[in-house]
């Protein structure tokens, strides 16, 4: 079974999504190959085979890069035809905000082609959408979603955008496969918020598709934030996404403790979402832009306020409480976050306990749906014994 998506790339939420795939085929008798971007890291992590999604070969140029498209896609129906389905499990790989058509697009698009022509199934799973690309980007996404044979999504928002982009077909409401893991921590406990409260605060970096005087205004406003927090007697861990969010994370800190050498801000630890929800132990809320950082958070039953920059966020954000308490990663007000931190502290135990509920309902409804697809390919169950 293939398992496609933008992986091997640092990014937590797309790991954690491969990772739902692969639980989906555990003890299923079926065999996980993942369609990768980096392919050594995706075995170095996860243990599994993984081939390109693009012909591996030197940097391209001029007419070897026409020539190496069309290797690439000759490439994408070999791996097709060697499978007997193929996947792509969750992540927001259908929003096209900042992507190039010739892309995860036109991958995509070859993709649904060839498993159209060799008459394998393609699932797409909890997956996000939107219809905010450009028309090349919106029209590839449009024939896949058209052409795939089971599409689920993770909000109702990705529902919308699916028929805004002119796709008529059912289309399931599923949350994110990522909510389907298990919480590591004990919950924090109820007098906490009261005496010695922590909030983890989640940074992101957009990499090179941010110019780096924008990265140093959301990086003094993210500075700005924690000392509101610290400000308000609450303790902060600073925590990451994706690895390029790192040097924003390590600055954050720094400029803080520059002011303020005893403040109390650290940067947290975690390289995958299982290690960033174990950061978040003692955390009596979670402050995020990156979608996957408040998915780690609300899994484990921890409230989340998010500084996002799409759909994704709010919609989340909604499901596990007030809606307001999602802003823009690039105009939110610090203290406007800081009251409804303290408003989530002063009753803590019982928005815990709504979170923790919202959660549950999520993991099963995760679950159900791994057991359909199991169904609808005919495969085992993983507790069935073969004789």
């Amino acid at each position: 079974m293939a398992l496609f998506g933008e992986t091997g790339i640092g990014n937590f939420g797309n790991e954690a999504s491969l990772v739902a795939g692969i639980h989906l085929l555990e003890g299923t008798g079926a065999r996980p190959v993942a369609v990768a971007q980096r392919c050594a890291d995706v075995v170095a992590e996860h243990g599994i085979e993984a081939v390109d999604i693009r012909r591996p070969g030197p940097l391209r140029h001029g007419f070897t890069s026409l020539t190496g498209r069309f290797a690439d896609v000759l490439h994408l129906g070999a791996v097709v035809r060697s499978v007997d389905a193929v996947i792509v499990p969750g992540t927001g790989i259908f929003e096209g905000r900042g992507v190039r058509p010739r892309g995860i697009p036109f991958s995509l698009f070859w993709l649904a082609a060839w498993s159209r022509w060799w008459r394998r199934p393609l699932l797409l799973l909890s997956v996000g959408v939107d219809d905010a690309g450009t028309r090349g980007v919106n029209w590839f996404f449009a024939r896949v979603l058209a052409w795939s044979d089971l599409v689920t999504v993770r909000d109702e928002e990705s529902a919308r955008a699916v028929a805004a982009l002119g796709v008529r077909r059912e289309v399931l409401v599923v949350p994110d496969l990522v909510l389907g893991r298990e919480p590591v921590n004990a919950p924090t406990p109820p007098n906490g918020a009261r005496t010695d409260p922590l909030v983890a605060v989640g940074v992101m970096d957009w990499g090179g598709t941010e110019r780096d005087a924008d990265r140093e205004v959301y990086t003094g406003r993210s500075v700005a934030l924690v000392r509101a927090l610290l400000d308000a007697g609450i303790r902060v861990r600073v925590v990451i996404g994706e690895d390029l969010d790192d040097r924003v994370a390590a600055e954050v800190v720094r400029r803080v403790r520059a002011a303020d050498p005893g403040a109390a801000v650290e940067q947290g630890a975690g390289r995958t979402v299982e290690e960033v929800a174990r950061s978040l132990a003692g955390c009596h809320a979670v402050v995020a832009a990156r979608y996957h950082n408040l998915v780690a958070a609300v899994s484990e039953g921890v409230p989340v306020v998010a500084t996002g920059y799409s759909h994704k966020q709010s919609s989340l954000v909604a499901s596990y409480g007030p809606a307001d308490r999602a802003h823009d990663r690039d105009t939110y007000d610090a203290a406007e976050i800081v009251a409804q931190v303290r408003e989530i502290l002063r009753d803590h135990p019982a928005e815990s306990a709504r979170v923790r509920d919202v959660a549950a309902r999520d993991r099963l409804a995760v679950r159900d749906q791994d057991a359909r697809v199991r169904t609808w390919l005919g495969l085992r169950a993983p507790d069935q014994v073969v004789a």
